[in-house]
């Protein structure tokens, strides 16, 4: 019996121990493991009211309008929203309106300090409108209407001012991947007929070009008769 004994508190002894380093083997893998992938930190998005008056609108590569140059206590800041909600933006609060606007600011690593603020809302001392832009939803997907355009470069076309990959066709503003259209404009300016195939985005969608011009895609450029596809 006393043997018995013995061997038991031999077992249960040695089954502690077990235990005790399966703990200690556990305890450094999760050390090891958040050395080895530390946490990332995310900064928290900041709100903030932005006063000021609007000097002008300004657009991303393709020409849709999509941000506020705002003055502020002689200082100039950019104000982004989403190209969908530029119709009603505009039609909110125009050039020299005085603003209330609502932002965000979110510290991102790369990007200057004017590419921070986020518009959330919106309202002009001047319509009194006040404008939530969460309430205006993002169209679906789409690749718009298929759409053939010609014309003469000695009547029908013109490079919009200020910009470097656009140029305006029968009254379309037609938008060029930026490394295409630095090899296209020349050629385009000095051709006889232009052919432009590609897709218009539907006017209903919100999107607005600087010119208030229809925007076009091109899928393919004829220019005399050589055709360039354009990627």
């Amino acid at each position: 019996m006393k043997q018995f004994i013995s061997k038991s508190k031999g077992i249960i002894l040695l089954l502690i121990l077990l235990a005790a380093g399966w703990l200690v083997y556990k305890s450094k893998k999760t050390v090891l493991s958040e050395k080895k992938h530390p946490q990332h930190h995310i900064s928290p998005e900041k709100q903030l009211i932005i006063s000021g008056v609007i000097l002008k609108y300004g657009s991303n590569h393709d020409g849709d309008i999509d941000k506020i140059l705002l003055s502020k206590d002689d200082k100039k800041v950019w104000l982004h929203f989403p190209p969908h909600t530029a119709r009603q933006v505009t039609a909110a609060a125009g050039i020299n309106h005085t603003i209330e606007a609502t932002v965000s600011q979110k510290e991102l690593p790369g990007h200057d300090k004017q590419d921070r603020y986020e518009l959330k809302y919106l309202q002009s001392k001047d319509s009194k409108i006040l404008l939530d832009l969460s309430q205006i939803p993002a169209p679906l997907p789409r690749k718009g209407l298929e759409v053939e355009i010609k014309g003469k470069p000695s009547k029908d076309f013109s490079i919009e001012d200020g910009r470097e990959n656009s140029f305006v066709l029968e009254g379309k503003l037609v938008s060029l991947p930026p490394h295409m259209a630095r090899t296209l404009l020349p050629l385009i300016s000095q051709a006889k007929i232009i052919i432009v195939k590609g897709q218009m985005r539907d006017s209903t969608e919100g999107f607005l070009s600087l010119s208030r011009q229809k925007i076009v895609k091109p899928s393919s450029i004829q220019i005399d008769s050589v055709t360039y596809k354009i990627r």
